[in-house]
């Protein structure tokens, strides 16, 4: 099974949990980056409304792919336009397996897992299932166990720690 695990971070904490359940898949993470770096009001604002950003090239034909798992920030409940924009332009990814992680400071994952379901939903994807982790818990190193059990299930079988 092969597994493309994309991710965007703005201060880091995405990436963190993104590369700690990439290893535990054993894959190599796939950053989505901005395309240029635009002010924090003005990103925030496309994130409330649901816009998009351009983007630097990455990996959006998943037809060699069977899983894919979207790592994403939330941003007042919602996803940055970077993840809008990436999802925008996957192609021939119908029918294949979708998983979310979702990292915050104080918002509720629930807004944001529910908008990438149902983007991905619309792109003919499968979702399988999320996760989510606090940003004090990935600075406290308190969401390993959380990931291994998200790691369980995208993979369906038990992780082995070395």
């Amino acid at each position: 099974m092969k597994i493309l695990c994309v991710y965007y971070s703005w201060k880091g904490h995405t990436a963190k949990v993104a590369g700690q359940l990439a290893d535990l898949l054993h894959v190599t993470p796939v950053r989505i980056e901005p395309a240029h770096e635009s002010a924090m009001f003005v990103k925030a604002m496309k994130a409330l409304l649901g816009m998009s950003s351009p983007i630097k090239p990455v990996k959006e034909d998943l037809s060699d792919i069977d899983v894919l798992v979207i790592a994403s920030p939330v941003w007042a409940g919602k996803v940055p336009p970077y993840v809008n924009e990436y999802i925008s332009r996957m192609s021939t990814c119908e029918g294949k397996r979708c998983y979310v992680l979702v990292e915050m400071g104080g918002s509720e994952p629930g807004k944001a897992v529910s908008h990438l379901k149902g983007c991905l939903r619309k792109k003919g994807m499968m979702f399988a299932g999320s996760t989510w982790a606090r940003e004090k818990d990935v600075d406290a190193d308190m969401v390993y166990d959380r990931l291994i059990s998200f790691a369980e299930t995208i993979n369906g079988k038990k992780v082995v720690l070395l």
